[in-house]
């Protein structure tokens, strides 16, 4: 298996107390791409296919190119 045939990351979720006691707490957490650094942040769970996406997208777009492209 060669470095361009999967990703890792590093994925830190933490609950976030809200300002008043009315609010409900609130996910946060960060994303990084192990190999080039890469660091996101986000607000909500729901987001974190969205912000790994990307690098399987590339990931399969170099898998369908031809030879010697």
């Amino acid at each position: 298996m060669s470095g361009d045939d999967f990703h890792s990351f590093i994925v830190r979720i933490w609950l976030e107390e809200s300002a008043t006691e009315n609010d409900p707490p609130t996910w946060r957490g960060n994303l990084i791409h192990v190999i080039s650094g890469r660091r996101a942040y986000f607000s909500d769970l729901e987001s974190l296919p969205d912000l790994i996406r990307p690098y399987l997208e590339a990931m399969l777009a170099d898998l369908q190119m031809p030879e010697g492209e």
